[in-house]
């Protein structure tokens, strides 16, 4: 008695479920109804994410595209093997229309060259495009080279039998529509995801429409969104028991029905009947009852008939990535992590210390990457981050005070000739201490001039001084002249030239380098009109300072004169004192002295 109110307890449950399951069904069959374009005769066949869909009719290729537009598709791509091989399988369920047929077909596909495009022979679509726009694709199953033209739009079918000897193929043409064999046109549909086909646990029919308006009985795997009619019963006698939508699990991006199984189940049938409508395994409760399972990795769905892996990622069980599969998951780190030992915890990787470093020069190690630096005198290339390219410090505002020569990874300073480094500035080479010159020598800034005494002129090497014997207009050379500079060791400053300057201020500032000089080459040449009217202002010149230095001379000699006689007066003094003495004493020399009388008695009678 408690199980047949049990098992009645259950059934009003079920009822309840389905008809709310009912009442949703019919509200979304009803927009679809809207969306969709009822009457159609056409065969559909679904495949992973992806529906085809066979239309028959005499239409005009844009008349096609936008048909299968108004369903939410495209006239169909084919950018693989694998869906033409897709498309023979939707040819070959056409009914009384096997593989076998010799019959030929003409099928509109999305492919076209608009006006205006020309053709191109080494691309594998030849100039043509997909509906979409896109012209990435290898494949192609031409049957013959399209026609080269660029006046008129083209469009391809899909043309030839569907028996595996001849096989279809793809023709260019016109795109207005063919009186010759069977015409029609091909649709595709995208979806998220699919559902699989419902497998009942008694005896039933199931009806689906889907959302790009076809109906039908038989679909390998039922588009998301799609609705399911269930009628339960004998055939010919069902009866309407449940609607049902293909939607998307929550928290989940596996796809199941909306109702909870078995349906048309019986305590007669159990597991008898299609496994009881289980996806996996039909377990018998006892009295007629039985639920579905699932094998190990996998968990029933919300319908309680279908099996979908188990999420193990819904706990992130990993620090970085987890990849659900089979019975388990795979942990996956981000890059610049490698996987611990647990399998679980990303730990970071030291790229610096890699058998090859990354960086050219100097790597830093952070969390999850590393940063490239680069030496001093180096700068990090743009291009890649890791490489380093030498910085040209010459460039622009140069660092050096003259010359700057660039070098890898620093640079040089130089100075001009004339001056020495000291650090990154240049000072004046004082030449003139190294007596360069025959008769004297002035320091210039980066250079030094040559001078010649009075009466010499400067050699055409700009060092040496030979006698000048050229005759002069005005007055002739004198002694001790000097001769016109030369500017020998060009630097900074141009050449300075004498004028009107006083030569006493010039000479001042001479460095006489040599006292004694070996007797000159006599040579002679001829002066030019300005080298003769220099000349001239220098005799000029050298003549006031000439008298001035005579009066000088002469003063000096003067003084050493009188000296000089003042010494002669002593001297000669000295030697008169001299001789007067010695005349006085040789006059006392020639007397003698007689001792006196008294003293010789004396001295007798001593001795007597």
């Amino acid at each position: 008695m408690g199980r047949a109110l049990g098992w009645l307890l259950l059934r009003l449950i079920k009822m309840a479920t389905l008809l709310r399951t009912f009442w949703q069904g019919l509200l979304l069959l009803l927009l679809l109804g809207l969306l969709a374009q009822p009457g159609q005769a056409a065969e559909a066949l679904c495949s992973g994410a992806t529906c085809y869909t066979l239309h028959w009719g005499r239409l005009s290729w844009t008349e096609a595209q936008s048909k299968c537009q108004n369903n939410g598709g495209n006239l169909a791509t084919l950018k693989s093997l694998e869906e033409a091989q897709l498309v023979g399988q939707l040819l070959a369920m056409r009914p009384g229309r096997g593989a076998g047929s010799e019959a030929e077909v003409r099928l509109w596909i999305g492919l076209q060259r608009e006006k205006g495009r020309c053709y191109q022979k080494h691309q594998p679509l030849k100039g043509f495009t997909w509906v979409a726009g896109d012209q990435e694709t290898e494949y192609s199953n031409w049957a013959q080279e399209p026609r080269e033209t660029c006046t008129a739009q083209r469009c391809v079918t899909l043309q030839g039998s569907p028996s595996l000897s001849k096989g279809l193929a793809w023709v260019d043409g016109h795109c207005s529509w063919s009186a010759q064999g069977e015409a029609g046109y091909l649709c595709k549909f995208s979806f998220q995801g699919m559902c699989r086909p419902l497998a009942l646990a008694g005896p039933g029919t199931v009806n689906y429409t889907t959302p790009f308006g076809i109906a039908t009985a038989s679909l390998l795997a039922v588009p998301f969104g799609s609705m399911a009619e269930v009628a339960c019963g004998p055939q010919g006698a069902e009866v309407a028991n449940a609607f049902l939508v293909c939607k998307m699990q929550e928290n989940s991006n596996a796809f199941e029905w909306s109702s909870q199984g078995p349906l048309c189940a019986s305590p007669s049938h159990g597991c008898n009947y299609s496994n009881g409508g289980c996806e996996h395994q039909c377990l018998e409760l006892g009295g007629g009852l039985f639920q579905c399972a699932c094998h190990s990795g996998y968990q029933l769905g919300g319908d309680h008939l279908s099996c979908i892996p188990v999420d193990y990622c819904s706990s992130n069980p990993c620090r970085g990535h987890c990849l659900p599969r089979t019975g388990g998951f795979d942990c996956l780190c981000l890059r610049g992590y490698a996987l611990a030992a647990d399998g679980r915890d990303c730990v970071d990787v030291d790229e610096c210390s890699a058998p090859q470093n990354p960086c050219e020069q100097i790597c830093i190690n952070t969390q999850g990457s590393f940063t490239c630096l680069c030496l001093p005198g180096y700068k990090l290339a743009k291009a890649d981050g890791q490489t380093c390219q030498d910085i040209d410090e010459c460039a622009g505002v140069t660092p050096c005070a003259q010359l700057c020569v660039n070098s890898r990874g620093s640079f040089l300073c130089s100075c001009q000739p004339g001056y020495q480094l000291e650090g990154s500035s240049c000072l004046d080479v004082n030449e003139c201490q190294e007596e360069p010159c025959e008769h004297m020598c002035k320091n210039l800034p980066g250079s030094y001039r040559c001078f010649c005494q009075p009466g010499w002129r400067l050699d055409p090497n700009g060092i040496s001084c030979i006698l000048d014997t050229a005759p002069s207009t005005s007055s002739p050379p004198t002694e001790g002249e000097p001769g016109d500079p030369v500017d020998i060791h060009p630097g900074s400053e141009p050449p300075m030239l004498l004028s009107d300057s006083p030569i006493q201020a010039e000479h001042e500032r001479v460095f006489v380098s040599q006292v004694t000089t070996f007797p000159p080459e006599v040579l002679s040449r001829p002066l030019d009109a300005e080298d003769q009217a220099e000349h001239d202002s220098a005799e000029k010149n050298m003549g006031s300072s000439k008298q001035l230095l005579y009066y000088i001379v002469g003063g000096v000699v003067a003084i050493l004169v009188l000296l000089a006689c003042a010494l002669i007066l002593v001297t000669y003094r000295k030697m008169e004192a001299k001789k007067a003495k010695n005349e006085a004493k040789s006059v006392a020399d020639n007397y003698s002295w007689v001792p006196d009388q008294r003293e010789a008695r004396a001295g007798s009678n001593e001795y007597m």
